[in-house]
C-alpha cells in the first residue's frame, strides 16, 4: 500500500515528529516510509497498522485527500513553548479529545462556556497571577474555613472539579502511560473545551494543582499539555503561580498555623502532615512557605535533594488498592460534562449506546447508570 505524501506530513507536523523518530517506534525503516510517500513504493499491512498505531490515528487518516482536523499540542515543557516530540501515551491522549472533538462538532449539543469565562490578557506578572487567582478564588465560592475542615486533598479537588465543568469545561482522568505531561488543555475547531488530567504516577495533590494550573491555561486560552514541575517560560510560571494562590492563599496559610498549631520548619514530617491538612501536594507547600518567607530557597533545595530528583513520596499515588466501585471509577474518569452530554446525545437519538462504546470505551451495560444518575 502506498501512502499519500501530503496525508503523512500533515500528521506528522501535528505530531511533532519527523520520519526518522516514526521510523524508529514503528519499527518501519525510514527507507520504506520515504519509499511509500515519494516513490510510489508498497508497505506491508502490518506496517501500516504500526505506522498508524504510533501516530495514534486512525489507518483511514493516511490515505485521506483531506487534512484531519489534528491538534498541534505545543510543549509547554519548552522555553519557547511549540509543537514538539510526545510519547505514544500522550499522544494517544491527545488523539482521544480529538475524537471527542470531532464527534461534538458534528451534534447539536450545548457545550458553551459559561460568559465569565472570557479570554485573559495578562502581562504575566506575578501580581496578575496572584490577583486572577483572588478573583477565581471568590468565583469558586471556597471558604478558607471549609479547605480547612475537609483536611483532604479528595474533597478539595472534587470541590474545584466540579466548579470547572459548571463553567462548561470538560475535564477528564487519563492514564498516559508516561509522566511527561500532567495534563493538558485543548479546544479543537468548534469543539468543546477539554481538559484531561493524567494519572500516572500521580497523587490526588497533585492532581488537584495540575487541575488548576490547567484551569490557568483555560483562562489565557494557551493549548498544549504542559508539566507544572517544569518551569522554563513565562505561561508554567503564570499558571504555577495562579494554581498556588488560588489553593493556598497566604491567608489560609496562616489561618491552618493558627487551628492545627504548627510551627513552621524544613522538617520532613511537617512539611507531610501541614500539606495534607491545606489538602495540596508537599513540593506545593514548600514553595508557598518559601514565597511567604517561612522558609528559605536553601530550606526547600536541602529538602528537595534528599529525593534525587524524583516526587517525594506521597505525592506520587493515592495509596488504597483494591478493587472499587466500577461505576463511581468510570465517574472520576469522565466526569461530570462529559457524562452529561454523551447521556444527552443518547436521550436525543444522535447517538446510540454502540456509538458511545466506539467513541470513548463506556460499555453500554454502565451507560444507564451514569447518565441516568446526570
Amino acid at each position: 500500500m502506498k501512502i499519500p505524501s501530503t496525508a503523512l506530513h500533515h500528521i506528522l507536523n501535528a505530531r511533532g515528529l519527523d520520519i526518522a523518530t516514526l521510523a524508529d517506534r514503528s519499527n518501519v525503516s525510514a527507507r520504506k516510509i520515504r519509499s511509500a510517500m515519494d516513490k510510489g513504493g508498497d508497505l506491508e499491512e502490518e506496517d501500516i497498522i504500526s505506522i498508524a498505531d504510533e501516530l495514534a490515528v486512525p489507518i483511514e487518516a493516511l490515505f485521506t485527500s483531506e487534512n484531519l482536523p489534528l491538534f498541534p499540542a505545543v510543549d509547554f515543557r519548552s522555553a519557547t513553548p511549540k509543537v514538539t516530540k510526545f510519547q505514544k501515551g500522550t499522544l494517544e491522549a491527545i488523539s482521544f479529545v480529538e475524537r471527542l472533538s470531532s464527534t461534538f462538532s458534528d451534534l447539536k449539543l450545548d457545550y458553551r462556556l459559561d460568559r465569565s469565562l472570557a479570554a485573559v490578557k495578562t502581562n504575566y506578572t506575578e501580581a496578575q497571577a496572584i490577583e486572577l487567582a483572588r478573583e477565581w478564588r471568590k468565583k469558586w465560592g471556597i471558604s478558607d474555613d471549609d479547605q480547612l475542615d475537609f483536611q483532604d486533598a479528595n474533597k478539595l479537588y472534587v470541590s474545584l472539579r466540579g466548579f470547572i465543568e459548571s463553567l462548561g469545561i470538560i475535564v477528564m482522568h487519563r492514564s498516559f502511560e508516561t509522566d511527561e505531561a500532567a495534563g493538558l488543555y485543548a479546544h479543537i475547531s468548534d469543539g468543546p473545551h477539554i481538559v484531561v488530567i493524567n494519572t500516572t504516577k500521580s497523587s490526588k495533590a497533585r492532581k488537584l494543582f495540575t487541575l488548576a494550573h490547567e484551569f490557568c491555561h483555560v483562562l489565557l486560552r494557551e493549548e498544549g499539555a504542559s508539566n507544572p514541575s517544569i518551569l522554563t517560560n513565562r505561561v508554567e510560571r503564570f499558571c504555577n503561580k495562579f494554581a498556588a494562590y488560588l489553593l493556598a492563599p497566604t491567608r489560609v496559610i496562616k489561618a491552618a498555623l493558627k487551628r492545627f498549631r504548627y510551627t513552621v520548619s524544613a522538617d520532613d514530617d511537617f512539611i507531610r502532615l501541614f500539606a495534607k491538612k491545606l489538602g495540596i501536594s508537599q513540593e506545593a507547600l514548600v514553595l508557598r512557605l518559601v514565597e511567604e518567607g517561612m522558609l528559605t530557597p536553601a530550606d526547600y533545595n536541602r529538602w528537595r535533594s534528599k529525593f534525587n530528583g524524583v516526587t517525594p513520596p506521597g505525592d506520587t499515588g493515592d495509596g488504597g488498592g483494591g478493587r472499587g466501585d466500577p461505576l463511581q471509577t468510570k465517574r472520576t474518569a469522565y466526569g461530570s460534562a462529559l457524562l452529561h452530554l454523551l447521556g444527552e446525545a443518547r436521550r436525543t437519538g444522535q447517538l446510540d449506546e454502540i456509538d458511545i462504546f466506539r467513541l470513548c470505551g463506556l460499555k453500554p451495560k454502565y451507560q444507564n447508570q451514569l447518565f441516568g444518575a446526570i
